[in-house]
């Protein structure tokens, strides 16, 4: 089992209530569509408020480790 840092779990969160709110499957949400890139653009937002320590760099990095189908 892995260890998942706080901000593994709060994207991972975001995106699931996301995804949950549109009615859409978790990777539907995200796909490689104009509205994917506009979900990952509104996890992305969130999740640079909730750890604004991190680098924007590290914050995509996240997103597309754990968002990208």
């Amino acid at each position: 089992m892995s260890h998942r840092t706080e901000a593994e779990v709060f994207t991972l969160r975001v995106g699931r209530q996301h995804a949950s709110a549109c009615g859409l499957a978790f990777v539907a949400a995200f796909g490689d569509t104009l509205s994917g890139d506009l979900a990952r653009l509104q996890v992305r937002r969130r999740v640079r408020r909730a750890f604004p320590a991190m680098s924007p760099k590290s914050v995509d990095d996240l997103i597309e480790e754990l968002l990208t189908p």
